[in-house]
């Protein structure tokens, strides 16, 4: 009897386990698949703002200061949170806001990187990409109405789909994702961390070809 019971919890807990980690295959490649086309539309939008530098009748440092005040003043007014790297920020909303980012980041970032870079600011396109995949991310969890430890692990893997269009690259992305929060570190979330990745990277091979 009591091995026939056994037996039932243990098949209740594997269908639970797989359940769960199809979910999370489920989700994390929905994620990747559609910040690695933003992110990748996003850096295709800011080469051909730096393509047309040439188009300007003076040399485009000349609108560096211009450019700096209303970046300060857009991201000042519409997005405080999208102050700058943006890497430190998410990590910030992860361990003390549940996740939550404001979707009006997306716009507001995008703006801000692409013009200080058109007008020669020196700004890293990864803090972005990351804040960027962050955001929609938190979005789509809290629209889904996810508990807040499924939308940390859905921002987690928004973080790395940004990183993972920035860069072009799978690993890099893949560890530092994972390595925001360790304790998180287990099957379900091995699984989808790496399914966001790979459909991300999938995604933007097509848009940058």
């Amino acid at each position: 009897m009591n091995s026939g019971t056994n037996i039932q919890k243990h098949l209740a807990e594997q269908t639970i386990m797989f359940a769960s980690i199809t979910k999370w295959i489920i989700l994390s490649s929905i994620i990747g698949a559609l910040i690695g086309a933003v992110v990748s539309l996003f850096l295709k939008f800011l080469e051909y703002c730096e393509e047309s530098r040439s188009l300007l009748p003076f040399d485009y440092y000349y609108t560096l200061p211009f450019a700096l005040a209303i970046t300060v003043f857009i991201v000042k007014k519409f997005a405080p949170s999208a102050e700058g790297h943006g890497t430190e920020k998410v990590i910030e909303a992860i361990h003390k806001n549940s996740g939550k980012i404001n979707l009006s980041v997306v716009p507001t970032k995008l703006f801000a990187t692409v013009l200080t870079i058109f007008a020669g600011g020196s700004v890293g396109k990864e803090g972005p990409g990351a804040q960027i995949g962050a955001s929609l991310a938190s979005f789509i969890a809290m629209k889904l109405r996810f508990s807040n430890r499924d939308r940390k692990k859905i921002v987690i893997c928004g973080i790395s789909a940004g990183f993972a269009s920035v860069f072009n690259t799978l690993s890099r992305c893949d560890f530092w994702g994972r390595n925001i929060n360790s304790w998180w570190i287990n099957v379900r979330y091995f699984i989808a961390i790496n399914s966001c990745w790979f459909f991300c990277f999938f995604c933007c091979k097509n848009v940058w070809n």
